[in-house]
């Protein structure tokens, strides 16, 4: 008769040797793990709400400088209320340079207390970065800060606590189910099979009554058996599907648009994001196997090819805002990481973010700040920054370029007798129909202020046709009655002045000097009509 299995009780037993020490080590750890957990989570949430704050204030900075500097109340109360509705922000002021307030806004429900933590920003002027306009002040709301800083820090104190907790948990799970009870199974199991041979193993004298010296003794009743190593095997097998299992789903669901590429640029493998991101169906994208898939998503390939070049030779992740080729009218951007593997060959790794909205967003910004908010033409500051870059380029092709200024005539008295509101409506029409004149794209036509605006037309010379056009163009349009949204109607004159490039001179401000002269010369004479600048 077979002889039963001997038993491990008590302090003998492995299984409760390791479940102590697994249970241990898990409270140290979790308690270690909680407390830098804590204090790192509370850090880092102090240091993201002040960098939340400062990067608002970097978007607006300026816009805030464009308002100041225009003295414009409505724009500046509009941004300071826009971050004055931040849960983090208490205070948003804008203070002159000679100490006066701009504006000054709270956040709804916030009540003014001293103390608070204050951000500090100059506000510097658009057209000379040496002039400081004022001063953006903010003062955060410290008591959300600090309570988003405590949630997080608790929550992330709990995670660690909780994974140490359950790690400890599936360990213990783990090691009875995976070691110790099937040991003493197969101890046992072994004790009632015939034994093959008469060799014996030898049993330590330190393992003489634990679970190892179960497992001897039942090995040593069997030792051709090959069964456990089947066992063992099948086990790995049935872990490495679970985990392949596990890695595709992950694959498959992140809401990162994920791809593998071969030397070629063709596609090996890509997860159903980047399906969605590129805008094609996950068809279309298995046909890029066999093509290059560089030049069929992105808009400019050779950008993506120079950053495959830059991760090779400096063995490190390479990323970019890039556009992709554009489907219908929308154009769509993504963030895209590049980075590559030299493994039998070399293969591409690429992560990409769709960003179309931010972007959209940055444009929108950059539009603002560029553009009159009325009529919608290139304001003072960005019309004359493009004024210097296509003078710039017609001096170094060596090609001519014509400069007017336009003053409206009468349009004081229109603001005076029919009001603000119907000059500016006469301000949009003249802007829309000074564009219907210029008509080309490549040209500028720009809003300095008031009734005032400036046009450049460029690869147009004084004795050009096209000049003489576009000025009678410009004198019939502006000429012609403007119908009010009240039903009634009125008209502007127009003065005109022309300078030219090289004839009446090669910088920006003597061009404009130039087309001034020659405007007031218009209007000395008779008005409604316009004059070349004189020859230098």
């Amino acid at each position: 008769m077979t002889p039963a299995a001997p038993r491990v009780r008590g302090a003998d037993s492995l299984q409760l040797r390791f479940m102590l020490l697994v249970f241990a080590s898990a409270a140290v750890l979790a308690l270690v793990g909680a407390t830098i957990a804590y204090q790192f989570g509370q850090a880092r949430a102090l240091a993201t709400g002040r960098s939340s704050v400062e990067a608002l204030a970097t978007a607006v900075e300026k816009t805030l400088a464009i308002g100041a500097y225009a003295k414009d109340e409505v724009l500046l109360q509009e941004v300071a209320g826009g971050l004055a509705r931040n849960d983090l922000v208490n205070v948003v002021e804008v203070v002159a340079a000679d100490g006066r307030a701009l504006v000054k806004v709270l956040r709804p429900g916030a009540a003014e207390r001293p103390g608070l933590t204050l951000l500090t920003r100059p506000l510097v002027s658009p057209f000379d970065a040496r002039e400081t306009l004022g001063q953006l002040r903010i003062r955060l709301n410290d008591d959300k800060v600090q309570a988003d800083a405590d949630r997080e820090a608790y929550t992330l104190a709990a995670v660690m606590a909780g994974q140490a907790a359950l790690l400890a948990a599936v360990l213990y799970l783990l090691a009875a189910r995976m070691v110790s009870r099937p040991i003493v199974h197969l101890a046992s199991s072994l004790r009632r099979m015939t034994p093959g041979s008469g060799e014996r193993l030898e049993t330590p004298a330190n393992h003489a009554a634990d679970e190892i010296g179960v497992l001897i003794a039942g090995a040593n009743t069997l030792l051709e058996s090959n069964e456990r190593a089947l066992q063992t095997e099948r086990s790995l097998r049935a872990e490495v599907e679970a985990m392949e299992a596990q890695y595709r789903q992950i694959f498959d669901s992140s809401s990162a648009g994920i791809f593998v590429l071969d030397e070629g640029g063709r596609l090996i493998n890509g997860n159903p994001t980047v399906s969605r991101v590129v805008g094609l169906s996950m068809d279309e994208l298995r046909t890029l196997s066999e093509h290059d898939f560089i030049s069929r998503v992105f808009n400019r390939p050779e950008q993506v090819r120079q950053m495959i070049d830059q991760a090779a030779a400096r063995g490190e992740t390479v990323s970019a805002d890039l556009e992709l080729v554009q489907v219908g009218d929308e154009r769509r951007w993504v963030h895209c990481l590049i980075s590559v593997q030299r493994v039998d060959g070399q293969t591409v790794e690429g992560v990409i973010y769709d960003i179309t909205q931010r972007k959209s967003d940055e444009n929108a910004v950059r539009h603002r700040a560029e553009h009159d908010a009325l009529t919608q033409l290139k304001n003072r500051g960005a019309g004359q920054a493009t004024l210097e870059r296509y003078v710039a380029e017609t001096c170094s092709r060596g090609a001519m370029l014509s400069v007017a200024c336009i003053d409206l005539d009468g349009f004081k008295q229109i603001n005076d007798i029919h009001g603000h509101a119907s000059g500016d409506e006469v301000l949009v029409a003249c802007a829309e129909r000074m564009r219907a004149a210029v008509r080309r794209s490549s040209d500028l036509v720009a809003r300095l202020g008031g009734d005032e605006f400036l046009i450049v037309l460029r690869d147009v010379g004084p004795g050009d046709a096209v000049l003489m056009q576009v000025m009678r163009d410009l004198l019939d349009g502006l000429s012609q009655p403007i119908r009010l949204s009240n039903g009634e109607s009125v008209s502007v004159g127009v003065s005109i002045g022309v300078a030219c490039l090289p004839a009446h001179g090669t910088d920006p401000l003597g061009l404009v000097r130039a087309a001034d002269e020659a405007l007031y010369h218009v209007k000395r004479n008779g008005k409604q009509a316009f004059a070349l600048a004189l020859p230098n």
